[in-house]
């Protein structure tokens, strides 16, 4: 598939802490099945999965229906209404399924957005404000940051170094998840090596200071 990763941009206005940035998967750049591996079909509805989004509140969806046809996801597995997307833009599939290359699969739910040629369903949730962090190694929560230690820890995870520099094998495998006020949060898959940490999906290196979040 071809994905486009941008820099993380992280704004701090008037003690307001957002991430925003354009999602790695954007809405110009999900494809077909044929070069897009993980995908499910609901009804004549075709949605690709969108492995940076996570479902951060499991109260407030509500069962619709099951997967018809899918790549990976089993045909039948049950797919669920999120708070918030009535349309079905996005749709949640609950699945233990945790090889998705990226991300770990922390809440048990995976996302997928509908794909339509010419026509975008991406939600737009990279500005809202960030209430809380969380650092998870593997499933287990490491940590929860609130407070100023949200913009603390944006201000060395937006100084990512060059791409392609900071190559990974088998390390120690972490994620973080930003939430905010909408149902859908942002998931990122950190590692570790050597005592250092970096993005694995653009191979960027990040501050030696921010090894203090994940001990």
């Amino acid at each position: 598939m071809k994905v486009v990763y941008t820099f993380l941009l992280v704004i701090l206005i008037a003690g307001c802490t957002e991430l925003n940035t354009k999602s790695p998967v954007s809405e110009s750049n999900l494809e077909s099945e044929a070069s897009y591996v993980d995908y499910i079909n609901i009804g004549d509805k075709h949605y690709l999965n969108a492995w940076e989004l996570a479902l951060t509140d499991t109260n407030g969806i509500t069962e619709i229906g099951e997967v018809e046809k899918g790549s990976i996801i089993p045909k039948g597995t049950p797919v669920y209404e999120i708070a918030g997307y009535p349309e079905h833009d996005v749709v949640a599939v609950k699945t233990g399924y945790n090889n998705t290359g990226l991300v770990s699969n922390i809440s048990g739910y995976l996302l997928y957005v509908l794909h339509e040629e010419g026509k975008s369903h991406y939600p737009n949730i990279h500005d809202q404000q960030i209430n809380q962090i969380n650092i998870y190694r593997s499933s287990k929560l490491l940590r929860e940051l609130k407070g100023e230690d949200i913009g603390s820890f944006l201000t060395l995870f937006q100084q990512q170094g060059p791409y392609n520099e900071f190559q990974f094998e088998k390390e120690a495998e972490y994620s973080v998840l930003f939430i905010g006020d909408n149902a859908l949060g942002t998931n990122y898959r950190v590692m570790e090596k050597n005592g250092q940490f970096g993005l694995p999906h653009i191979e960027s290196k990040l501050p030696d200071e921010i090894a203090y979040y994940f001990m």
